[in-house]
């Protein structure tokens, strides 16, 4: 019996430590890719601009093209992608605006989903490496994970791949890292009034303006400061 309970508290802790890695499984969102292309093949966007890439709060983000103005504004966030796809799709919906900045949110859904902060992190230094390698110039501001009351179970790995993008950002030319939790929550997290939507997960449009204010001055800094390799 004791042997018995040893096996079961071995597997619960065995269980507890592991993570689903995301990258074994099948790419997702075909249809929405193949949506980007064709959107492309009708109105081919500039090469240069700011690429907004990442997941549902990139899409929703529907003032976006006002509130980044003047700079001309891409906007291919996917609704419920995780950072693996993100990472599959670069060469479709990355590469070819050849983008002067990118704005990167994406890895909750990663986390949400069970995979580890560890992993998140792995795939944006891949992200960027593949961003560099066609663009030497493109600089990268990576948000935080969005730490939004419908995930607080999930907060503590959040702030581990938080952690790990700060450092990215601290070690990388041209790479900035922009905590938006600042704008949407309190000191500790917990949510501002009127910040999110009643899914307790998304930004509402006072959201959005508040992120814009901690997202913009990173953006601003950015574009300027490669402005000699675009020639503007």
């Amino acid at each position: 019996m004791r042997r018995l309970h040893l096996l079961l508290l071995l597997g619960l802790l065995s269980g507890c430590a592991s993570h689903r890695d995301l990258a074994s499984e099948p790419l997702r969102m075909s249809q929405d890719i193949a949506s980007f292309e064709e959107k492309d093949r009708v109105e081919p966007p500039p090469e240069g601009g700011l690429l907004l890439s990442g997941a549902s709060t990139m899409r929703l983000w529907k003032s976006a093209p006002q509130d980044f103005a003047p700079m001309p504004l891409i906007n291919r966030g996917f609704g419920g992608s995780y950072t693996t796809e993100v990472l599959g799709y670069m060469e479709r919906i990355t590469l070819p605006y050849r983008p002067r900045v990118v704005v990167l949110h994406c890895g909750s859904n990663d986390i949400n989903a069970g995979d580890s902060a560890e992993r998140v992190v792995a795939r944006v230094e891949a992200y960027l490496a593949g961003l560099r390698k066609v663009c030497p110039d493109a600089a990268l501001v990576i948000l935080a994970t969005t730490h939004a009351p419908s995930r607080r179970a999930k907060w503590d790995e959040m702030r581990k791949a938080d952690a790990g993008f700060r450092r990215i950002a601290a070690a990388t030319k041209g790479v900035a890292f922009v905590d938006i939790n600042e704008a949407l929550n309190f000191p500790g997290d917990e949510p501002r009034p009127g910040m999110y939507l009643k899914d307790d997960l998304h930004p509402t449009e006072a959201g959005y303006a508040a992120m814009l204010k901690v997202v913009r001055p990173a953006v601003d800094a950015a574009w300027k400061a490669n402005a000699a390799a675009y020639g503007k």
